[in-house]
């Protein structure tokens, strides 16, 4: 599904700085009533992706933290006053260069320690390195961009053929893995961070990662 900063030197500091944390760009316009509960939604499944096990698992989630919001679960989308649909994906990634600064010795401070010698005082030095940047070199990376996408659309405007866009939603991470699935859930989530969230706006969503063993 590979289809569909700051700059690129801040995001791989981001990247080596947060590894317990789960950062997102979340991105979101809507049409949606001030009161959701008591609304109907089912999930609109693409026919291409029936019968695969880690969407099923994905559109789970979004429709726990749908209903979470007092939305009510449907699974016969012609019930439904709200369809929701659910993509994701990955990109082939994208190579970014950075200048990592090189830390070694710039000089040395001294101190003097003061010793009774028996026949007189007398001081000794001490020298100590003072460590500072030195140079840089050059660093590679390749960094890939997974991406949530969900939409919300009233299902009787869209049965007319009216407009019926009520939310869009997307969240991002920038990352140095490749791999997009277990990235879904955490960005699913980030648009839950609130939800719906301020229309128009584009925030950053951080999210702590359990303690690996």
């Amino acid at each position: 599904m590979k289809l569909r900063g700051w700059s690129a030197v801040v995001g791989l500091m981001l990247l080596a700085g947060c590894a317990n944390t789960f950062v997102s760009q979340v991105s979101v316009r809507h049409d949606l009533p001030a009161s959701m509960a008591g609304k109907v939604f089912a999930i609109d499944r693409p026919k291409a992706d029936d019968q695969s096990l880690a969407r099923y698992d994905f559109e789970n989630l979004l429709a726990t933290e749908l209903r979470r919001q007092g939305l009510v679960q449907q699974t016969d989308p012609k019930l439904a006053d709200w369809l929701v649909q659910l993509d994701y994906q990955i990109d082939d990634g994208k190579n970014a260069s950075y200048q990592q600064p090189i830390w070694g010795t710039i000089g040395y401070s001294v101190s003097y320690q003061r010793i009774n010698t028996g026949g007189g005082i007398a001081f000794i030095p001490r020298y100590y390195p003072e460590t500072g940047i030195i140079g840089s070199q050059t660093i590679n990376e390749t960094l890939f961009t997974r991406e949530v996408f969900v939409d919300i659309l009233d299902r009787k405007a869209l049965a007319a053929g009216d407009f019926a866009k009520l939310y869009e939603g997307r969240a991002r991470n920038r990352s140095l893995n490749d791999v997009l699935d277990p990235a879904v859930p955490w960005l699913i989530r980030s648009l839950f961070l609130p939800f719906p969230g301020p229309s128009g706006v584009t925030r950053e969503v951080r999210q702590v990662l359990p303690e690996t063993k």
